[in-house]
């Protein structure tokens, strides 16, 4: 009888002072109390009985605290476009490297992705002295390959095959859609197109009215998601 007593008036205490009421600290509870010698029918008729308090004792357990309301931050948008043209792949000047991605090199050149813009040619005809030539852009972009005359990139969720046997006049041979569907860090589309920073809320809505083409700093919610 002493022995119950003092297991029904300590078991109580211990969970309330532990500020937790899951198994995993029920359980912790259980094993730190000190309690008496009991033999074995008593030890697991208490242990039943335990368990059944603490379930019981957790039912009425402040658990339910109203959420803090959202606030206000600074974070990034999406910005997008409605113009397909922003998916062609077109050749351009060259462009100092921001987002260095993927290296691919084929005869005397490198291929080195820019992530979410494109694809850096560089001149390695002599290699100590390696120059930035040019730029295809393909918006999107995070992986490269070549095979003979052909680039392989995706252009966000879709594999475009790219005929660079002149590549200051690439052509887009073929566009297979959603072959990247799949997989990311990052909701969505917005996997491709790199944040400016870390460590930073953005808007990540479903729904996307268009390409997205960038970001920008704007105020927006903290309840939102988060790029760490």
């Amino acid at each position: 009888m002493v022995s119950e007593i003092y297991i029904f008036e300590s078991f109580p205490k211990a969970i309330f002072s532990s500020g937790s009421c899951s198994l995993a600290s029920i359980l912790s509870v259980f094993f730190t109390l000190q309690l008496p010698n009991l033999n074995l029918l008593i030890m697991i008729k208490q242990l039943l009985s335990y368990f059944i308090l603490a379930f019981l004792l957790c039912s009425c357990w402040p658990n339910n605290r109203p959420e803090r309301p959202p606030k206000k931050v600074w974070g990034y948008k999406p910005v997008y476009s409605t113009d397909t043209s922003v998916l062609q792949v077109v050749a351009d000047t060259p462009r100092t490297v921001l987002n260095a991605g993927k290296i691919y090199a084929y005869k005397n050149l490198i291929y080195q992705n820019e992530v979410g813009e494109g694809i850096h040619v560089l001149d390695n005809s002599n290699p100590s002295q390696i120059r930035n030539i040019g730029f295809i852009r393909i918006k999107g972009n995070s992986e490269v390959s070549i095979k003979e005359t052909f680039l392989y990139a995706n252009s966000f969720a879709d594999l475009v095959v790219v005929d660079i046997s002149d590549w200051r006049q690439p052509k887009e041979v073929k566009r297979m859609k959603n072959v990247f569907a799949q997989g990311g860090s990052i909701q969505g589309a917005y996997r491709y197109i790199p944040l400016p920073e870390h460590n930073v809320y953005y808007d990540c809505m479903s729904f996307q009215p268009g390409i997205q083409t960038g970001w920008v700093r704007d105020s927006i919610w903290d309840n939102t998601c988060f790029y760490q």
